[in-house]
This record gives C-alpha cells, sequence and structure tokens, in this order.
C-alpha cells in the first residue's frame, strides 16, 4: 500500500511527541529530585528529537531521492537518444505522490516510443523509396554538406561518397551554380541544366526546400537521365528530314519534267520518255506514302491481324517462285530448300508473305550478277518454324546492322534510292514480325553475304 508524504510527516510528529512524553513520565516517577530531572529530561528529549530527526530525515530523503534519481537517469538515456524500460521505477517508491510521477512518465515514455517507432518507420519507407528511383536525388544542408544521396544520383553522375559537399558535385559536373542564389530563389523558384555524362544526357533541377517558419533549410538535386527522350526526339527530326527529303526528289523531278514538256517544242519521243519519267516518280511517292500509312497504322494500333494456320513451307516456295522473274534478270539461282517440314504457325498469312517478299527482293537487289540466294525452311523441336534467307551478296557493315530496323535508314543512301527503295522496308517487317510473336534475327559480313532468321511459333 502507498503512502503520502504528508502522511509520513505527521506520522513521525506523532511518535516523537509519544515518545518524549513516555520518557518524561519514566523519568519523573523514579527520581526525587525534580528540578535535575527536569533538565535532564529535557536534554533527553532534545537528543532524542535530534537523533530522530536524523533518522527519519534520511529515510525519507532516501525514499524521495532515490526513484528521483533513477527517473533522472533514465530521462538522460532517452536524450542520448535510448528508449529505457520504466516498469522498473515502481519497485524503488512508496509514495503516492511518486507513484503518480511515474505514471506520467510511463505515458510519456510510451508516446515517445510510438513517436519514434512512428518516425522511424516513416524514415525507412522513405529510404527504400528513394534508394529504388530511378532518379537520382541528393539532399543538401544550409552548409552545403551532402545530407543523402540514393545510389541512382551515384549511378547516374558517377560519384561515390567521396563527393560529400555541393562544390566537390558541382566541380564534377563541371557546371557554374552559386548555392546561395539557388537557396533564395524567389517564389520557390528552380534552377534546371542539361548535362552529359558518358553517353547519357541528364537533366537535372535544384529547388530550395524551407521549414514551417519559411527559414531555408538547404537544397535538392534532382538527377533524371533524359538519354532516351533525346534520343527519340533526334529520331523524330531525323524521321521529318527524310520524309521531307524522300518527297522533295521525287517532286522535283516530276516538276522539272512537266515544265519541260509544257514549255513545247518537244519531239513525241521526247515526251513519252519524259512522261514515264514523271510516271516513276509519281509511283515512288506513291509506295512512299503507302509505306508511311502503314508504320502510322503500327504507331496508333490500329492494325488489325488476320491470323489463320497456314504452312509456312508452302509460302516460301510460292515467294520463290513469284521472284524467280526479278532473279532471272540478274542471272541469280534462287532456290527453296525445305529442310524439315515444320507444323502450320498460326500468323497473318498476307502480312508474313509482305516479309518474305520484301526480304528475298532485297537480297536480288543487293546482290550482284550470277549470285545465288537460297530460302531454307525448316522447324526447331517442333516448337518454332524457321525460314532462312542467304545470299553472297554486297553484306552489311557491323555497325550498320544495330540500326537497319530503323526507319529512313541505308547504308547506302544513293544505291538505295537508285534501286527505288523507300528506305521503310526493314521497319515494316520489324513491325510485322513482333505483331505475330515472331523474331528476325541479320548476320552480314561486306562481300561476303547476308542471312537473314525469321521464326514463328507453332504453339
Amino acid at each position: 500500500m502507498k503512502i503520502s508524504i504528508k502522511t509520513c510527516m505527521i506520522l513521525g510528529f506523532v511518535s516523537i511527541v509519544v515518545i518524549v512524553f513516555i520518557t518524561t513520565l519514566l523519568l519523573s516517577s523514579q527520581v526525587l529530585d525534580t528540578k535535575n530531572l527536569f533538565a535532564i529530561s529535557n536534554l533527553l528529549v532534545l537528543l532524542i528529537f535530534i537523533v530522530f530527526s536524523l533518522i527519519l530525515s534520511l529515510i525519507i530523503t532516501r525514499l524521495i531521492t532515490f526513484p528521483l534519481k533513477k527517473i533522472d537517469k533514465s530521462m538522460k538515456n532517452v536524450a542520448n537518444g535510448k528508449i529505457v524500460d520504466t516498469k522498473h521505477l515502481r519497485n524503488f517508491t512508496k509514495f503516492s505522490e511518486l507513484e503518480e510521477t511515474i505514471d506520467s512518465y510511463d505515458l510519456m515514455m510510451e508516446m515517445i516510443k510510438k513517436n519514434n517507432f512512428d518516425l522511424n518507420s516513416q524514415q525507412s519507407k522513405t529510404e527504400i523509396i528513394l534508394e529504388h528511383m530511378a532518379d537520382g536525388v541528393i539532399a543538401f544542408s544550409i552548409t552545403k554538406q551532402v545530407v543523402h544521396m540514393n545510389k541512382s544520383a551515384q549511378r547516374l553522375l558517377q560519384i561515390d561518397n567521396a563527393y560529400d559537399t555541393f562544390d566537390k558535385i558541382i566541380k564534377k559536373l563541371n557546371c557554374d551554380l552559386d548555392f546561395d542564389k539557388i537557396m533564395y530563389l524567389p517564389n520557390y523558384k528552380s534552377v534546371e541544366i542539361k548535362i552529359a555524362v558518358d553517353e547519357n544526357a541528364l537533366n537535372i533541377i535544384f529547388i530550395p526546400f524551407f521549414s514551417n517558419r519559411l527559414s531555408p533549410m538547404g537544397v535538392i538535386m534532382i538527377v533524371r537521365n533524359i538519354t532516351e527522350t533525346v534520343k527519340l526526339d533526334d529520331m523524330r527530326k531525323e524521321f521529318v528530314a527524310n520524309v521531307s527529303h524522300e518527297l522533295k526528289t521525287p517532286l522535283t523531278s516530276i516538276k522539272g519534267y512537266s515544265e519541260t514538256i509544257m514549255n513545247g517544242d518537244l519531239t513525241y519521243q521526247e515526251i513519252v520518255r519524259f512522261s514515264k519519267v514523271i510516271n516513276q516518280e509519281a509511283n515512288r511517292m506513291g509506295r512512299l506514302v503507302a509505306d508511311l500509312l502503314q508504320l502510322s497504322r503500327f504507331d496508333y494500333k490500329k492494325v488489325s491481324w488476320k491470323k489463320m494456320m497456314f504452312s509456312l513451307d508452302e509460302m516460301a516456295q510460292n515467294v520463290c517462285e513469284k521472284m524467280q522473274f526479278s532473279a532471272r534478270e540478274k542471272n541469280h539461282k534462287l532456290e527453296c530448300i525445305i529442310n524439315v517440314k515444320p507444323p502450320n504457325i498460326y500468323a497473318d498469312r498476307d502480312s508474313i508473305e509482305q516479309v518474305l517478299v520484301n526480304i528475298v527482293s532485297n537480297s536480288i537487289k543487293y546482290t550482284p550478277e550470277g549470285g545465288a540466294i537460297k530460302v531454307y525452311v525448316g522447324s526447331i523441336n517442333n516448337d518454332n518454324a524457321y525460314v532462312k534467307i542467304i545470299d553472297n551478296g554486297i553484306g552489311i557493315p557491323q555497325k550498320d546492322l544495330n540500326r537497319i530496323f530503323e526507319r529512313f535508314y541505308r547504308v547506302d543512301k544513293a544505291r538505295s534510292r537508285k534501286m527505288g527503295g523507300t528506305g521503310l522496308g526493314l521497319s515494316i517487317v520489324k513491325e510485322i514480325i513482333d505483331g505475330n510473336n515472331g523474331t528476325i534475327n541479320i548476320k552480314s559480313e561486306i562481300n561476303q553475304g547476308t542471312e537473314v532468321s525469321i521464326t514463328f511459333p507453332t504453339k
């Protein structure tokens, strides 16, 4: 049972009075000399009172100060960042007032534990998010020190923990930026720069951040990899330039020959010859527009595939028969060889035929006279059907192999235009094969020939 300090003091005072009274009564009953007895009794009472007071003070002091010291030690541990258990403090006190103090202290510690848990949990979530962000994030304090840097920032900027200040990082990036100007930008504005680190194009944003009282606390640096965006933008610009050039060339010819005809003074044979040129250039423009429209449908997912089961080997044989006339014009030997009869494939028949015609036509175009073109058909474990077109033509340089599926990309632009190509054929081939769940792979060496392997699933 807990007692109060006030109750303990009252009991102590009553005990002193009772002891003094009993002592005085005993002495007065045994000693005859009243005066001496009274003096002795008073002295004795005083001594007893002093001794008892000292003992009582020590006891009370210990009962009060000991738990307070424990509480003080516990609070110092909390101030140092340690979370302590306060249940044992109840074993060191006998007073109800201190019991209430410890209850309040326990409640405070529970709130601290909860807040600390919530803070650690939130900090852990934030760190996980920052570490797994594709964008780099670096936070600088008001003294220009790095307070946080995620792995993406280190990877994109190619820096490590040694770059622990704003000045070191800016020097590494070879930028001219003033920290104070960024810190005190008006109206929460940001500073944005674009740099290149190796082969990566980076967009870097510097944003000042503030406390609740709107006092500056530091700067956040966000690093974003925009390499793909820059490449796409360059490809878009190149595409527009190529389209303009491809259309301008036949239009110039059409305009020139038509003006010549309009001026008159031409023989019938010249008019016929000029008209043929105009017709050829118009057909070339028609093919270009048709290819552009087809690619546009691929881009906007407006292609409706009419898939069915059909025989790939029969299609390959039919394509070779259709292309025999073009092959004979250049004295090529074009043959179709069935290694293993493959199971039927499920794809868009007309589109796959367009692919084979395009590849065989390219082999005929870019193989010198008297060359050999072989079309092999087979299957791999009855899971995939393949067709390989192998020629001994001029080949493709290794540096161009990775770009041959790009729109309007030509290895030899002059030769391609002369042969009537639009530069979009292989781009269309790649879109068709991807749309039918197939794969295409090209191997080639200069003056040694080219091998095109196309595979389709049979299940």
